[in-house]
């Protein structure tokens, strides 16, 4: 099932609206009290705490939800019937449901909300189950002096099935799927997701642990992209050409990631697939993806406190220990070579001598390949 999210900007009311599963009677209670959730036995759903009815609280003391049949006032801890709500063409009919947040004068501006999608991509949908897009629109009809011309924001994907693979996971064969996203942009992911088994002793907060979890990996193939922590959606930053994605438990802002041996526990599973991933884009869809490969940096810490600086110096550990060793890249010979048997030579020697004088100046038996080369006609060094 995908799923379509539409937010609709009015002078009074905020209008949020999805056309995916509606409202049941057991909803209705759980709806109105925040930080009690439903969903703390199902290992699969995602949200916690109440905190998508804490942020609708952060913008207005009272709310509606219309969703056929129920029409519904939630104003603090009270829930009382109201009429139906005449809602915009674009989430009409039985199969939305809507949000309506009244807005009070200068409690959220259109400029603040589009501002707010600015700080999205298309991206950050590349591991959600179900949505399919999400829009952002403006309706400033009956505005004093507004024009009706406010661009709609829209973030969304285009998927490709590849297919499945058999890749190694904490020391496992583990089936993974492979597909390739596309931005409106134009750029290409290439995204791994697996199930497995949960790693360790370790459970986590208020949720459920079923008997495999996610694990999801997405590569850009292209170039570099900003690449993230994501737990659903993108939680914090990640100093690599990479997102990647399991349960991890996030603090309840939603603003980084809670100390936990839980998230310590997928560090490894996230960075065994990310070092088969990158192994399978570079061996056989682009060999000179080496922005995929992670340095050192001077600015790591020496000992990582945040989960996404432990992923950071787990993804460089795999690509400067297996990843260096796995690699082998096509040359014009037909054959293929490990890094190790490849030649490069320095800046100042590109077109004074051919390739074979370099391979034989270096004693090994190739050069690296021209075509696994980055756009500076260079490689990266991972060793």
């Amino acid at each position: 099932m995908t799923v379509d999210i539409r937010f609709i900007w009015r002078p009074e009311e905020l209008l949020i609206a999805h056309d995916g599963k509606g409202v049941r009677l057991a909803d209705i209670l759980l709806l109105g009290l925040p930080w009690l959730s439903g969903k703390t036995s199902d290992a699969e759903a995602t949200g916690r705490f109440g905190i998508g009815l804490a942020t609708l609280r952060a913008l207005a003391t009272t709310w509606e939800v219309h969703c056929h049949p129920f029409h519904v006032r939630f104003a603090d801890l009270s829930i009382r019937a109201v009429e139906p709500l005449v809602v915009p063409e674009q989430v009409a009919g039985p199969e939305w449901t809507v949000f309506r947040i009244p807005l009070a004068l200068d409690a959220l501006s259109a400029s603040e909300l589009f501002e707010w999608f600015e700080t999205w991509n298309d991206s950050s949908l590349l591991f959600l189950r179900h949505v399919r897009w999400v829009e952002a629109l403006s309706d400033r009809q009956g505005e004093q002096g507004a024009d009706d011309d406010t661009p709609p924001v829209m973030l969304s994907l285009t998927w490709t099935e590849i297919d499945q693979r058999r890749l190694r996971i904490d020391g496992e064969e583990v089936d993974v799927r492979v597909r390739e996203a596309r931005t409106t942009s134009g750029a290409l992911w290439r995204v791994y997701d697996a199930h497995v088994a949960p790693h360790g002793t370790s459970t986590r907060r208020h949720k459920a642990v079923g008997a495999s979890m996610p694990v999801a990996v997405a590569l850009p193939v292209h170039g570099p992209e900003l690449g993230s922590v994501h737990a659903g959606l993108p939680v914090a930053e990640l100093r690599a050409a990479a997102r990647v994605h399991a349960q991890f438990d996030p603090v309840v802002s939603r603003e980084g990631f809670a100390a936990s041996r839980w998230n310590e526990d997928l560090v490894p599973l996230v960075a065994d697939l990310w070092a088969a991933s990158a192994l399978d884009v570079l061996s056989d869809v682009e060999p000179s993806a080496w922005h995929l490969v992670p340095l050192p940096s001077p600015s790591d810490p020496s000992s990582p406190s945040r989960l996404q600086d432990s992923i950071r110096a787990a993804l460089v550990d795999r690509s400067r220990t297996w990843l260096v060793s796995q690699i082998s890249l096509p040359c014009p010979d037909g054959t293929t070579k490990p890094l190790s048997a490849l030649a490069v030579e320095e800046p100042q020697l590109s077109g004074v001598l051919d390739d074979e004088d370099f391979a034989r100046l270096a004693g090994l038996p190739s050069t690296f390949p021209r075509r696994a080369r980055d756009g500076a006609h260079q490689c990266v060094g991972v060793a």
